[in-house]
């Protein structure tokens, strides 16, 4: 809206055929949009109460401007306000609901400033509708309560110049009984723009939702992953749940030249259902070639700070067998290895479970702030009754460690965010196996180098459950399956 268009609207407050209360909807829900953070349902819902009701859109324009203003300079005001509310004010139960039940979980009532700045919106967007509606309602009472009883008034409303001041500032007058008038709560017009906006939003999110995709799993990823993450495409089918990402390279943070993990394509089945209660649960995540420790063209960004960053690892690719002395003992001692780090992997998915000492852990809620701004505070992993995300079944064929090591195979089952959460019949695993297939394979190929590899695999593979045992090794309880 233009600063003209916007002084002739205003003016036109002051001329006549405004209603107060067309004056007090637009400063209301306009001081609501610019007020609440974020894209969510709560903003959508302001939105469109400001289309469909017959609100004031000169004072609206205002407002929004002002709402949001005071979003960004006050948010640790909001988010102080929104912590008290959820966690100390006895609202965590309705946040924790509504956080947890489709379609209620995109209000986002569990981020802090959003929670803290509707108590806001409504004592000041409601006292300031109120009174700036009265006020202006009441100056145009006044200005035609003085016609016929000044004639100073009179005769300078009567001036051709002065007349044809206010026609080009402020628009035609209105007729005398447009304020006698019935106002419309809802205007027609407006409910068909309403529709129109809807249709738009509709079909752009399906022409751009592939691309809406792959930039919300790079930067959530990214993020939790604390280094570049980056993806080639990603295929939604909304009617199949089915998502598909080729080309997936997480950056290493440790060592930026090189990619933590790499994989063609990984097919994963996405619930819907919980996708509107902003969970990522996936039934089935499906590999056929995945590799670690891959080198990248260009080094990736890392985002944790110096005194975060990781220790590097030592690189796998010097892995030899000409030196080894025998293809399947170390295949065996590096799967048993990389067990061993899944094992450290599912301890630390533990440690992230919610506990009520962290509801008031607000040293690390002030560290995040520093990082993702006071904006994006959540309480959800508080709150959270479920898993954010769940990982129902893991299938990864073909995992290569090195690019001269023969290939495994690792599964897994009910991987999660919060494990705790998750009922006692589904108990989380992540293991790797050995695939007997791809080390023959890997045999053939090194022929006449080294003897007795498959065969050494194979006798593994007849030991006596006390033999494999003896063994050690997690491996031994694959070996005979």
């Amino acid at each position: 809206m233009s600063p003209i268009k916007l002084i002739r609207k205003l003016g036109k407050i002051l001329r006549g055929g405004e209603t107060q209360r067309a004056i007090f909807l637009g400063i209301f829900l306009g001081f609501g949009i610019g007020m609440i953070p974020g894209f969510n349902l709560t903003l959508l819902i302001f939105i469109f109460a400001f289309l469909f009701l017959n609100s004031n859109g000169a004072m609206g324009a205002i407002a929004i401007v002002i709402g949001k203003l005071l979003c960004i300079s006050f948010a640790p005001l909001t988010y102080k306000l929104g912590y008290f509310m959820i966690h100390s004010a006895g609202l965590s139960g309705l946040v924790s609901y509504c956080s947890e039940t489709p379609v209620l979980a995109l209000l986002d009532l569990q981020i802090y400033c959003l929670m803290g700045a509707l108590p806001i919106i409504i004592v000041v967007g409601g006292l300031a509708g109120y009174f700036v509606g009265r006020l202006l309602v009441g100056l145009h009472e006044s200005l035609g309560n003085l016609k016929g009883k000044s004639a100073k008034f009179d005769k300078l409303s009567q001036n051709i110049i002065m007349r044809g001041l206010l026609r080009v500032a402020f628009g035609k007058k209105k007729p005398e009984d447009a304020d006698k008038k019935k106002s419309p709560l809802i205007r027609k017009g407006r409910v068909i723009l309403a529709v129109v906006l809807v249709a738009i939003i509709f079909v752009v999110q399906m022409l751009f939702i592939n691309t809406a995709v792959k930039a919300g799993i790079e930067g959530g990823l990214g993020t939790a992953n604390g280094a570049e993450v980056n993806l080639g495409s990603a295929d939604l089918s909304l009617g199949s749940g089915e998502l598909v990402m080729n080309q997936l390279q997480v950056t290493d943070p440790a060592r930026p030249t090189h990619n933590r993990v790499q994989a063609e394509r990984i097919v994963l089945k996405v619930s819907i259902n919980d996708l509107l209660a902003k969970r990522f649960v996936v039934d089935l995540v499906d590999c056929d070639d995945m590799q670690l420790d891959t080198q990248r063209e260009k080094p990736g960004e890392v985002y944790l700070p110096e005194d975060k960053k990781p220790e590097p690892a030592g690189p796998l690719e010097q892995l030899d067998f000409g030196k080894m002395g025998g293809q399947a003992v170390e295949y065996t001692k590096q799967i048993k290895k990389f067990n061993e780090q899944l094992e450290k992997l599912m301890e630390y998915l533990k440690k992230d479970d919610p506990s009520k000492d962290q509801q008031d852990d607000q040293e690390r809620l002030a560290l995040e702030a520093l990082s993702k701004g006071y904006l994006k505070l959540s309480a959800q992993e508080f709150l959270a009754k479920r898993p954010t995300w769940i990982l129902r079944e893991i299938n990864v064929r073909r995992l290569k460690i090195a690019p001269n090591f023969p290939s495994f195979t690792v599964e897994g089952r009910n991987l999660s965010s919060h494990p705790s959460l998750l009922p006692e019949d589904e108990k989380a695993s992540l293991v790797a196996k050995p695939d007997p297939q791809a080390l023959a394979d890997f045999n053939k190929q090194v022929e006449g180098m080294l003897k007795g590899g498959v065969d050494s695999l194979l006798n593994n593979g007849k030991k006596t459950e006390g033999d494999q045992k003896k063994s050690g090794g997690l491996l031994g309880g694959f070996l005979k399956k």
